[in-house]
């Protein structure tokens, strides 16, 4: 058993978890000596998002076990309480645990810290996680350290503290590259730079974080959905990447196919499918997984809201919602309580996106927490003449070409000018754009068009993207207008 055993460990912090679990398996098949080797089972399957099979090893190795392994088992029954949600009861599950064993205690603070933050009392559950990393440190163990230093990124992440949580999540990939062990350990950490990445418009080097094959396709997947959102909110074509986050998954995974939601809808604004993006969001929440954190239902309540207004002020041939006012206030039903200081400001974003609360004053919420996408974004929402300035210059500055167009639009419909534009100019169409252009502006439709310079209507559909895309014009009376205005 004990060969078994270190076998299997090997294999595990090789960033091998699904051979660890065969090897496991069978080792389990051929002794009674079961306890550890259903404590380091219980602990791939969770890394592989196996969670119903995860908790039933969890149980098992609990009914069996004797010594020190009580107070390790207890540890990760709080964990698991913890990953649903359950922050009290695994609070109280850890107040009953003794253990001199550092690695342990390292084990018990990590997930304390967690759930101190989500119960409402977020320095207090830093200051906790800062003790695991010191217990962690005294260990000597890298798993409880990575742990550590995870679940602290993670908190504040979830805090809006996205500065302070990418500083550590990069020191401490450093730390591991130099022991050879960043493969291994680094995919919560990872994932957590990842969404501080995207938080703080650092896009690039969210480009540049790489995903090791050793890192689970879970935690693989979910990097990937962050590198896909800031590709969209770019203007560039995220669906490669949300396949290839999809691949990672065997089967179906409801809270994966929540997130994977939000992410195609943000995707799907940024392409001015609104529609499609209001139906994204309503089926993920309607029913959401337990597992899907309160930020993650409100981002996505307020990506319903904001595609919801952005179809009922959409110009041209447009359809609209059937009962907009039932659709915003079953969105707005939904909206669960805040959990820390990003979540309220998303809380209040779903509101003003129906008209309920104050766009300017959300945009200084999001300068305090240095997340410039968003805080532009509320600023285009504003309206107001600096504000629009303001929001335009950030987003030419972070590349978000489609809040550039949404902004131009919003500006040439109020007359304002924004400073630093050059005009679109009709001098960079292709003489064939300029014809389809022309026929736009007398409201041919794309087959009347294709009959009149007799091309494919495919063909006209290709002309028509390039004339938005070169005037920045968000529909084809939009483009039609510039044309007019500068002839």
């Amino acid at each position: 058993m004990r060969e078994a055993l270190e076998r299997a460990q090997a294999l595990r912090w090789e960033g091998r978890p699904q051979d660890a679990a065969s090897e496991l398996r069978k080792a389990l098949a051929t002794t009674d000596d079961r306890c550890e080797l259903l404590y380091l089972l219980w602990d791939c399957q969770f890394v592989l998002g196996d969670r119903a099979a995860a908790f039933e090893t969890l149980l098992e190795a609990k009914g069996l076990a004797e010594g020190p392994m009580v107070a390790r088992i207890a540890v990760a029954e709080a964990s698991w309480l913890m990953s649903e949600g359950e922050h009290a009861r695994a609070v109280r599950q850890l107040e009953s645990i003794e253990t001199d064993d550092d690695a342990v205690r390292a084990y018990a603070l990590s997930v304390r810290g967690v759930c101190e933050a989500f119960l409402g009392d977020v320095d207090r559950g830093i200051a906790t996680l800062e003790d695991a990393r010191t217990a962690a440190h005294r260990s000597g163990s890298i798993r409880e350290l990575t742990r550590a230093v995870g679940n602290l990124t993670y908190v504040l992440g979830s805090a809006g503290r996205h500065e302070r949580s990418a500083r550590i999540g990069k020191e401490a990939l450093t730390r591991l590259r130099i022991q050879g062990l960043a493969p291994t350990f680094s995919a919560v950490i990872r994932y957590n730079l990842a969404t501080s990445l995207l938080a703080l418009g650092r896009w690039r080097e969210l480009d540049a974080l790489d995903v090791p094959d050793a890192v689970p396709g879970n935690k693989a997947a979910r990097i990937l959905l962050c590198k896909a959102e800031a590709a969209a909110l770019r203007g560039r074509d995220p669906d490669d990447l949300i396949e290839e986050a999809e691949k990672t998954f065997d089967g179906p995974d409801a809270l994966f196919a929540a997130q994977c939601a939000h992410t195609r809808a943000v995707a799907a604004r940024a392409k001015g499918q609104h529609r499609a993006a209001v139906e994204l969001c309503r089926e993920a929440v309607d029913d959401p997984p337990e597992a899907l954190t309160h930020g993650e239902v409100l981002r996505l309540c307020a990506e319903g809201l904001g595609a919801a207004h952005d179809l009922q002020t959409a110009a041209g041939r447009v359809t609209r919602l059937d009962d907009p006012r039932a659709t915003e206030q079953e969105l707005l039903a939904r909206l669960p309580v805040p959990r820390g200081q990003e979540d309220e400001v998303w809380r209040r974003v779903a509101f003003a996106e129906a008209g309920r609360d104050s766009w300017r004053e959300i945009a200084a919420e999001w300068d305090r927490l240095k997340m410039p996408y968003q805080a532009a974004y509320a600023r285009t929402r504003c309206g107001e003449p600096e504000a629009l300035r303001h929001a335009d210059r950030a987003a030419h500055r972070l590349g978000a070409l489609p809040l550039t167009r949404m902004i131009a639009r919003t500006a040439r419909r109020q007359r304002i000018p924004l400073l630093h534009e050059d005009k679109p100019r009709l001098g960079t169409l292709t003489p064939r754009e300029r014809e389809v252009l022309e026929l736009l502006g007398w409201g041919r439709t794309n087959k009347e068009i294709a009959s009149e310079l007799v091309l494919s209507v495919r063909t006209v559909g290709l002309h028509v993207s390039h004339v938005l895309a070169k005037l920045g014009a968000g529909n084809r009376s939009e483009a039609a207008r510039i044309a007019r205005d500068q002839t």
